[in-house]
């Protein structure tokens, strides 16, 4: 016999399920338009760069969706069925596509992906600061001591006793970051028998457009002057920067005696045998012409330069790295997401193409389904084809 008004908060608790199974199905397709279709906007660009950075949403939708979709069929909820169902179909879609297409890259690139460490560490930021860490200052400017994070480098030394070294320059558009965005990839790095040093450099508005680049050669400097103390070979460093960080890398490692650029402090030698860049800006022109968010971009390099392209015509041509190619640079690996909304990947081309015509030894790769950021969590596919890039570089241009 029915119980009088069993019906009811039946039919309460089938509107919840299906009112959460409309949100999740809006947030899915959202997700897939922000991933699929660039709208320039800068409010869009945000939540694209959202997206850039924690790549997995795409499975933790699925499996949301799934579960959600399970709940609502044993409570005969069908609209909601339908709707969760329809999520984790389109979510299954969006993870399965970029997976494919990155272990495609990854075999070409002769590297490979771990699907254990994929759900295993995908949404990871890192392992914090390295617990054999040590702050240094390697320059003081007007009475403030620019520091770097010193992370000595793990396994047997070459014969000699001598290790390679990296030296990371944060991202952040010139105006945010620290070193101690380098911890992941300087772990990385050491587990392989590199010494690392993440640096600080000044930031916008205590900075211009020569003291970022300025401050990485006095790092570079500092490594190279103190070799014997940090057991490195100081012919075999290389430069690591990403966005802002991989834009003043390359300036830093394509400006050495130039004395426009001169290092914050003085050091007899700045040079590095190789510059990685990733996602950085290698020409403003390009990148204000066709990032989707120029508004963003405008801003930025406005502030890093003192100006706009017409009042600071000299300071903006002097700041585009691909301006400063010639033959003998240091081997560049340049890495940048297919996708990516806020530099665009035209940037690497540019700069691959100057590249080839002054015969500067090098490597450039774009990742498919990948975006600004794309490094952000260290499990993620796009990060481990980046890495097994890199190692490739490595070995290819090693000494």
């Amino acid at each position: 016999m029915p119980v009088p008004g069993a019906a009811a908060p039946r039919r309460r608790r089938s509107w919840v399920v299906t009112t959460i199974a409309a949100l999740l199905g809006l947030v899915a397709v959202l997700v897939t338009v922000l991933m699929t279709v660039p709208v320039p906007t800068t409010a869009t660009a945000l939540l694209a760069l959202g997206i850039d950075g924690a790549q997995e949403i795409t499975l933790v939708l699925l499996v949301a969706g799934l579960g959600l979709a399970l709940a609502a069929w044993r409570r005969r909820a069908r609209a909601a069925t339908w709707l969760s169902g329809l999520c984790a179909a389109l979510m299954l879609v969006m993870t399965v596509v970029p997976g494919v297409a990155l272990a495609r890259t990854a075999s070409a690139e002769g590297s490979t992906v771990s699907l254990g460490s994929y759900l295993g560490h995908g949404l990871s930021l890192g392992s914090g600061r390295p617990h054999d860490a040590r702050t240094l200052t390697y320059a003081t400017v007007d009475g403030t001591g620019l520091k770097l994070d010193y992370l000595p480098a793990h396994g047997k030394a070459r014969a000699g006793g001598s290790r390679p070294a990296v030296v990371y320059v944060h991202g952040g558009g010139w105006k945010i970051g620290s070193r101690e965005d380098g911890y992941p990839w300087g772990t990385w790095f050491t587990d392989r028998g590199y010494a690392v040093f993440t640096i600080d450099y000044r930031l916008l508005p205590h900075a211009d457009w020569q003291t970022g680049p300025g401050d990485v050669k006095a790092a570079v400097g500092f490594v190279r002057d103190n070799a014997d103390r940090f057991g490195v070979d100081p012919s075999d460093i290389t430069l690591f920067g990403e966005s802002a960080g991989g834009h003043l890398a390359m300036m830093a490692a394509y400006t050495q005696g130039d004395p426009m650029f001169p290092p914050t402090v003085p050091h007899p030698d700045t040079s590095v045998r190789a510059v990685i860049n990733f996602y950085g800006t290698t020409d403003f022109d390009d990148a204000l012409a066709h990032s989707t968010a120029p508004g963003l971009i405008r801003a930025a390099t406005r502030e890093y330069v003192g100006g706009t392209r017409e009042q600071q015509p000299d300071r903006w041509y002097a700041s585009s790295p691909v301006h400063h190619v010639r033959p003998g640079l240091p081997a560049t690996l340049s890495v940048h997401g297919r996708d990516d909304r806020l530099i665009p990947p035209s940037q690497l081309r540019l700069l691959d193409a100057a590249l080839v015509r002054a015969g500067v030894p090098h490597r450039s790769v774009e990742l498919p389904w990948a975006g600004h950021l794309f490094d952000l969590t260290r499990g993620n596919l796009a990060t481990q084809v980046a890495g097994g890039v890199i190692d490739r570089f490595e070995r290819q241009y090693a000494r």
